[in-house]
């Protein structure tokens, strides 16, 4: 029972969405251990990969436009499913050519296009692994050292970029000798151009090279190699087989098996070099025969504009951002219901991941729903990782507050062990079909990643919605490497905290980063919402970021609402919080390219920072609980 029926109110009503029917089996260990089970199997499907459903669209679909992005006028262009497949199957019988094969991947530095889906499909294939690399690394960086780890633990047999230019420096720093590149547009002498490989002629002998290739691919062989940093930066490389994509697949064709009935449409900006935008809903639209828009847009400032003008034209089924990206769009629905109406109207659900999406955002955007359709939209998620082929837990029904994670999809054992403190939280750890095998190069990193039975260690902590009744779904209740203790003893639950504190600043903070290890009490450092921070009075309507962060009428405001913690519930407090107009660095390992922010990492960076919050005297653009901003309980 929801907490609206509970009260006695009337529940508003959710556009039903044809999830099939879920029972969740729970074993119960004597040392407080359980396992939790989908009783519904994993289905047999015919298909490999997400390559092997291109030719049936192109027989299907063949005139309708598969993948669409922007030109360079604004204008957008479109490949439609059948010659989607003619490209796949050019550029297949070149990679072939050109000697790549299973031992000889491609390794891919530029972003999503239209021509990286091409690429990607063609080696998946033939059997050539591919390995998308995030681009920041190869434009951003000074020393390029990542991307120079990358190319050790994965070495490459070709590179692809979309343009030269922009990647020109790291191009250089790879020292690639001959080794090919395959280039999109200012391709050099000795590069591959795109317009040759997709002209490269299909004749009898290379159509039967491909049939042997895509024949002897393997289950066990590696599809996709993805990277993920750990707390050093450092990358590391995780292979995904064709049987982990497979995986995904099958639980698609089960779960997602009604988008089958109409052509889907899909507005996605989630990168194609990680877990949720490269395999969930790069293969999802690939599975579904969908036509697929690339969001040239990102939930950043000077870029979050191009995704609302997307949204203005493209109605999706569904809608898939993270967060802060959801932050600003229901600002943007509440202004703008024209947006909203385009936006809701063909949306069957909403989707979020890479951090918890903040009550007081969800409540916004359910309102504007009501508002424009006369109903809400579900909001789904889960728990999974780059190390799970982004499958593993789904909550797909109505929840009265975000943040419920599910129960494990078809095919996928969780386990949960039981944490100190008392508090009814879990240490989270998962296995199943879809899971990796171990990380390339990194003997010890993948001893670390399992247990004794083979369960992948997330490093994440949940809790029950319903502790009587594990059915009700899961909790995300952060990162158990983020939680420290305070001087006294007493543990401190980061992601909780985090969540608590941006409800109680609301709108006003874009993110926030806990601090207070071995201190005597808890302070903050977060990032303005520019937009709603002017809004406070008409004098700061003009101000930037770094103006913004130290204004008394905002620095006021920010501590009159840290006053308010202790009548929201909260028992730990935020007694200092001090805004930042710096950025989070991607390139400092700061912030993921999905917007989830590393909080041992920015404390580290900004260590100065911190030792400022918790100065005896601390400055005045520092925000404080009481009347007087020069707080001084240390």
């Amino acid at each position: 029972m929801s907490t609206l029926e509970a009260s006695g109110k009337v529940a508003p009503s959710y556009r039903p969405v044809r999830f099939p029917e879920r029972k969740t089996l729970v074993e119960r260990r004597a040392d407080g251990t359980l396992i939790l089970r989908s009783a519904r199997a994993l289905p047999c499907i015919e298909q490999r990969s997400f390559a092997d459903f291109v030719p049936l669209w192109a027989a299907n679909r063949g005139d309708t436009p598969a993948f669409c992005e922007r030109d360079a006028n604004g204008e957008w262009r479109s490949l439609s499913w059948s010659e989607l497949w003619r490209q796949v199957q050019a550029v297949a019988g070149a990679l072939l050519e050109m000697g790549l094969n299973a031992e000889r991947p491609l390794i891919l530095l530029s972003g999503n296009s239209v021509e990286q889906a091409v690429v990607l499909l063609a080696a998946e294939y033939v059997g050539v692994p591919t390995a998308p690399v995030s681009p920041p690394y190869a434009l951003m960086s000074k020393d390029f050292a990542r991307l120079k780890a990358i190319r050790e633990l994965v070495p490459p047999g070709a590179i692809f970029v979309q343009s030269v230019t922009p990647y020109a420096r790291a191009l250089a720093a790879l020292e690639l000798g001959n080794l090919p590149v395959i280039a999109v547009d200012d391709a050099q002498p000795g590069h591959f151009s795109w317009q040759a490989l997709t002209r490269h002629p299909l004749d009898e002998a290379t159509l039967r090279a491909i049939d042997r290739a895509h024949a002897a691919v393997r289950n066990e062989d590696i599809a996709r190699v993805l990277f993920t940093s750990g707390s050093t930066g450092l990358p590391k490389a995780v292979p995904l087989t064709y049987g982990n994509l497979g995986a995904v697949a099958a639980y698609f064709s089960d779960n997602l098996a009604w988008l089958s009935d109409a052509q889907p449409v899909f507005l996605d900006w989630l990168p194609w070099h990680h877990g949720l935008g490269g395999v969930l809903n790069f293969g999802r639209a690939v599975q579904f025969g969908a036509t697929h828009y690339i969001d040239d847009g990102r939930p950043i400032p000077g870029m979050i504009e191009r995704t609302v003008r997307n949204l203005h034209e493209v109605s999706s089924t569904i809608f898939t951002t993270v967060p802060s990206a959801w932050a600003v769009l229901a600002a943007e629905f509440e202004r703008d219901r024209k947006l909203a109406e385009n936006v809701f109207s063909n949306a069957c659900f909403f989707g979020y991941g890479g951090a918890s999406l903040p009550t007081e955002v969800w409540k916004r955007i359910q309102t504007v729903a009501e508002q424009t359709i006369g109903e809400r939209i579900m909001f789904c998620t889960g728990l999974a990782s780059t190390e799970t082929t982004g499958m593993g837990t789904h909550c797909g029904w109505a929840t009265d507050t975000p943040g419920n994670i599910g129960t494990p999809v078809a095919g996928t054992e969780v386990k949960l062990l039981p944490l100190e403190g008392g508090d009814g939280r879990y240490e989270f750890r998962m296995r199943g079909p879809h899971v990796f095998g171990g990380y390339i190069g990194q003997p010890e990193l993948t001893v670390a990643a399992f247990d004794e039975e083979g369960f992948f260690r997330f490093g994440d902590a949940v809790r029950f919605a319903d502790p009587a009744d594990p059915e009700q779904g899961m909790i995300f209740a952060g990162r158990t490497a983020e939680d420290f203790k305070l001087a006294n003893g007493s543990w401190v639950r980061t992601g909780a905290l985090r969540l608590g504190l941006i409800d109680c600043c609301a709108p006003l903070l874009s993110d926030a980063v806990i601090c207070g290890h071995d201190r005597h009490h808890l302070a903050a450092l977060a990032w303005p919402n520019v937009p709603a921070c002017r809004r406070i009075a008409p004098e700061l309507e003009l101000l930037d970021a770094s103006a913004l962060v130290t204004h008394p009428l905002v620095v006021a405001e920010l501590s009159r609402r840290l006053g308010q913690q202790k009548a929201g519930g909260a028992t730990l407090v935020i007694e200092r919080l001090m805004l930042m107009a710096e950025p989070p660095s991607l390139d400092a390992n700061e912030i993921a390219d999905k917007g989830y922010v590393n909080q041992a990492t920015t404390r580290a960076r900004r260590a100065h920072l911190i030792d400022a919050l918790y100065h005896a005297d601390p400055a005045s653009h520092v925000a404080c609980i009481g009347a007087s901003p020069r707080h001084t309980n240390t």
